[in-house]
């Protein structure tokens, strides 16, 4: 009966299964990337923060190295964001029943996988029937991919002038990255990086990991990101996003590919595979960290932006020590899960945050630790988790649960529940929350998911939150809700519309502020050559209106080949309130995304060439900005004297 119903999948257009046998030679598949990332990133709000660039920067790193469906762990799938911890359990049920996929098209016979996450789970997996010896074969089949970027600006900042105080070396940005290893057992890799305004390359890094070796299940030494439970003690591998199915036991540990400079640990880490049943981690850190210091060297801000253009920026480079040591305990038995997460950190120098009424629930002292336990029950179509946790920065807990249930095929219904006390801090903490950090926040989220007609794939949720202590710019505790609803329609294999509104009402400066957030998107493909994008936004909020019209035209001659993305845009805000955002076209590797406010227009070209062999790449990228209503545009070192900015990138890629 399997092979009859297979036999049928293969006789599909590929276009509509959008299956996948083999890995790509090069690229992300067929555009399939910037879809995701329009679908997945609905809060627009968050879309310049770095712990979601970062995010999609790791998922974009996974889209050009997937992983094979058949060999990949819970831990591998927990990566990809809109998988549910019940799905992933009937991918790997349908496997131990039925053997390996010989295709993708065989996730129409898995009950939970709708359309949707077929769609999506394309861009990240294959299926390829394991070979015998592979897996005794640790540096079997190793490859490696080099690549360099330029970018050039073709304009003049007030910084470049060399005045006291200007920017140390020239407005170039530069980086190289390597990387060597196969899919299953062993990568390496190394990055270095120059932001414009900066001398020198300052920041670099590498790793190495080794990966399903005996008894060892991970062991990374140099970069690494750690993931374990609901996010809440150690939760620097996700990002959590209110537009997916809420939250789910996280990755463990993975190299640090990314050129972020901030939120990683330098050092080793080790996860051990004690049968089927458990799993032991340990880690171990240490770094210098960026800081603003006080008259008396205590540190009053870690910095993240990774920038040492100017005298000021770079005295404040590497000068505090951070150690961390910890570890992490895992059980899971018949859909069970139970586990404790824990971790010391001292600092070289107190942390003193001020006492600004915001900032005085900040961590203080030297010393700090974090201890939480994480469970969970998945079972076919219901899954419960959370995690508990307390800080000793100020004695506070923490805590967040969660419940899915997946009404059909088609229909998956969450609530969250979360609550983190003001007194509680983890520096390395990447729970849902509505603040960047999880501190000071009580909440309540609802979500559904649902494909309640062939075509027709509905998402919706509402958040309700609470903050007990003041936040910036709040004399007072504060509370706000946010609304979306979105709806994408697929009229034909060629034409597909989304529709979206989202209401946020938060309060800011002491005053309710109520954000209108409206898009409208209409997708065309007349070929598998050509894709039309139109969209609209519109922004409102007290009185205050934006407006954005973009038209994304994406062409490709030739698979591999030459290939080329443009977006070109207008947009016309009332002020800095209403300000549109919006992602654009970018390199292998780069996610980019821009905040518009004023009157003007942008606009976008990438061209990419792949040789056949898919052993070379070459990228090259134009991005024009012209305001309407005034003759400079930015601030202080960062200004341009002139309406119009242009800027160049090249980036060259070999792998073999």
């Amino acid at each position: 009966m399997r092979q009859f119903c297979l036999l049928l999948l293969l006789l599909l257009p590929a276009e509509a299964v959008r299956a996948q046998s083999a890995p790509s030679s090069g690229g992300v598949r067929g555009g399939l990337w910037d879809n995701f990332v329009e679908e997945y990133t609905s809060d627009e709000e968050r879309a310049e923060e770095e712990d979601l660039q970062q995010h999609l920067q790791e998922l974009k790193e996974l889209a050009e190295h997937p992983l094979n469906i058949n060999t990949a762990s819970i831990e591998d799938l927990l990566q990809l964001p809109f998988l549910t911890e019940a799905q992933i359990e009937q991918i790997h049920a349908y496997i131990y029943l039925h053997g390996q996929m010989q295709t993708l098209a065989e996730l129409r016979l898995v009950p939970l996988i709708d359309e949707a996450t077929r769609r999506r789970i394309s861009l990240f997996v294959y299926a390829e029937p394991e070979q015998q010896n592979a897996k005794d074969k640790l540096f079997a089949r190793l490859r490696h991919d080099f690549s360099t970027r330029l970018d050039v600006p073709l304009y003049y900042r007030l910084g470049q002038s060399r005045q006291t105080g200007g920017y140390r070396g020239d407005a170039l940005y530069h980086r190289i990255r390597y990387q060597i290893g196969n899919s299953r057992h062993f990568q390496a890799g190394f990055r270095m990086e120059k932001d414009a305004g900066e001398r020198y390359y300052d920041s670099y890094g590498a790793y190495a990991m080794l990966h399903d070796v005996g008894i060892l299940d991970r062991a990374v030494v140099g970069d690494y990101r750690i993931g374990f439970g609901e996010g809440l003690v150690m939760g620097g591998s996700t990002w959590s996003s209110k537009s997916t199915p809420p939250l789910k036991t996280q990755g463990g540990i993975r190299p640090m590919r990314g050129m972020d400079e901030a939120n990683f640990l330098r050092g080793a880490a080790v996860t051990l595979a004690l049968g089927k049943q458990f799993r032991l981690s340990a880690f171990g850190s240490y770094r210098r960290r960026d800081a603003t210091l006080t008259k008396d060297g205590e540190v009053q801000t870690l910095l993240a932006s990774g920038y040492h253009r100017t005298t000021t920026e770079w005295e404040r480079r590497r000068n505090v020590g951070s150690t961390v040591l910890g570890g992490n305990v895992e059980w899971n038995n018949k859909g069970f899960h139970l586990g404790a997460t824990g971790y010391w950190q001292q600092f070289s120098r107190a942390l003193n945050p001020g006492t600004q009424t915001y900032r005085t629930i900040y961590p203080k002292g030297s010393t700090f630790g974090t201890v939480g336990v994480n469970y969970g029950y998945t079972r076919y179509r219901l899954s419960f988790g959370g995690e508990t946790a307390y800080s000793t920065a100020e004695g506070g807990w923490a805590t967040i649960n969660r419940a899915s249930w997946n009404i059909g095929r088609n229909y998956v219904l969450s609530a969250v529940q979360r609550f983190y006390a003001y007194q509680y801090y983890s520096f390395y903490s990447s729970a849902l929350a509505e603040n960047s950090h999880a501190q000071n926040e009580s909440g309540v989220l609802l979500h559904l998911q649902a494909e309640p007609l062939a075509g027709l794939q509905l998402t919706a949720y509402a958040d309700f939150f609470h903050h007990p202590w003041p936040r910036y710019r709040m004399t007072h505790s504060s509370t706000g809700q946010e609304f979306m609803l979105q709806g994408v329609y697929a009229f034909s294999r060629r034409h597909t519309l989304l529709a979206r509104y989202q209401l946020k009402r938060k309060e800011n400066g002491d005053r309710m502020e109520p954000h209108h957030r409206v898009k409208l998107q209409w997708v065309f493909e007349p070929s598998k050559h050509l894709r039309l994008q139109t969209t609209g936004s519109l922004h409102s909020v007290l009185g205050s209106k934006g407006f954005m019209l973009t038209q994304n035209v994406r062409y490709a001659l030739n698979k591999p080949g030459l290939s080329f993305n443009g977006q070109v845009g207008w947009f016309h805000t009332d002020d800095y309130l209403s300000r549109i955002y919006v992602y654009q076209p970018a390199l292998y590797s780069s996610v980019s995304s821009a905040s518009y406010y004023g009157h003007g227009m942008t606009g976008v070209l990438t061209c990419r060439w792949q040789s056949k062999s898919g052993r070379w790449m070459l990228e090259g990228r134009y991005g024009l900005l012209r305001y309407f209503d005034r003759a400079e545009q930015g601030t202080g070192l960062q200004k341009i004297f002139s309406p119009w900015k242009n800027d160049l990138s090249f980036q060259t890629r070999i792998r073999f």
